[in-house]
């Protein structure tokens, strides 16, 4: 381009100089906005980190209402078994023995509030004396129920000693 007056070099130096400090990396046209495009950036990174945060707490708490619910259905197990336990007990006493039902409280008011306790049933033999007696044991605590049935063979033709004993979960 060819310069024809003063006015012309004067503005081709200024315009030369401008395009000149817009590709410098010294050069910012406005300082005050210094950091700007590091704002949202750090926003960004806030909630993601809040979302993973809130995602661990949620998978800790559910986690721990998991391992309650198992600790309190392991506990039923086995106040269950200790309830049938206590029946062969007390036919091994009583080869006759037989009741609708009676309760073991395993802590204070364990089957008032459902905090620990087993129900247990003994039934005879329906047609004879070599139907196996039925015990049908429950365990509860909190919400949680485990159920044990426990078939009895006595030995009818001696002592009356228990023969065989059956033992399965029940599962509703």
């Amino acid at each position: 381009m060819k310069t024809t007056s003063y006015r012309d070099l004067i503005v081709w130096q200024k315009s030369k100089r401008l395009v000149e400090n817009l590709y410098s990396t010294r050069y910012s046209p406005n300082s005050n906005n210094s950091g700007v495009a590091s704002l949202p950036t750090v926003i960004v990174l806030m909630i993601l980190i809040l979302a993973i945060g809130v995602g661990i707490a949620a998978m800790s708490f559910s986690e721990n209402i998991i391992s309650m619910g198992q600790k309190q259905s392991s506990a039923a197990l086995l106040y269950a078994e200790a309830g049938a336990r206590d029946a062969l007990i007390r036919i091994a006493r009583n080869k006759n023995y037989s009741t609708s039902a009676y309760q073991l409280v395993f802590v204070t008011d364990g089957c008032l509030a459902d905090e620990g306790c087993a129900t247990i049933t003994v039934s005879t033999g329906v047609v004879s004396s070599l139907d196996p007696k039925i015990i049908n044991s429950e365990g509860r605590v909190r919400s949680n129920f485990r159920k044990i049935k426990v078939e009895v063979v006595l030995d009818s033709f001696s002592n009356g000693e228990i023969v065989s004993a059956k033992w399965q979960e029940i599962v509703d």
